[in-house]
């Protein structure tokens, strides 16, 4: 016998209901950027990158992996590629020797801009069903985003 509070209904279980409706939306996802040859990590840290210079900053290996929540060996590794593919650069920090600036190059723009219309286009049809329970859904993840263990568990 399993040991569960939903043995009898795995349907009520959030994290699993969670896992399911993410897995159902990353299978779109993997399936759009394939063709253009990134993978879904390569996308979101070339996104960010481009949303941070976009906003006037200075992109650092640390921001970008704090700004997408990937730890920040995974974001070395991906970037570390990105530089391979000359998706990005990576230059010194003007103010701290420790650092390094990420800049996208001309290919990093292009790759960026080629796949966000896919991705914002997936999210449009499957966020899409939400409907009118779309501004409540988003409310639902932000907080979740925010909630951090240790800090309101009881």
């Amino acid at each position: 016998m399993i040991n569960s509070k939903f043995k009898n209904d795995s349907s009520k279980s959030p994290g699993f209901l969670f896992i399911r409706a993410y897995n159902n939306w990353y299978t779109q996802i993997q399936k759009a950027l394939r063709p253009i040859n990134l993978t879904h990590p390569q996308f979101i840290i070339l996104t960010v990158t481009a949303y941070l210079q976009n906003r006037g900053e200075n992109p650092t290996q640390k921001m970008i992996a704090d700004h997408s929540a990937i730890d920040v060996m995974t974001t070395s590794q991906i970037l570390k590629l990105l530089e391979k593919k000359q998706y990005i650069q990576r230059k010194q920090h003007p103010t701290d020797t420790r650092a390094k600036i990420i800049l996208l190059l001309d290919a990093g723009q292009k790759k960026a801009n080629q796949a966000l219309p896919l991705i914002e286009n997936i999210d449009d049809i499957y966020f899409g069903v939400l409907q009118s329970d779309a501004t409540c859904f988003m409310d639902s993840l932000q907080k979740l985003c925010s909630f951090r263990f240790g800090d309101n568990d009881s």
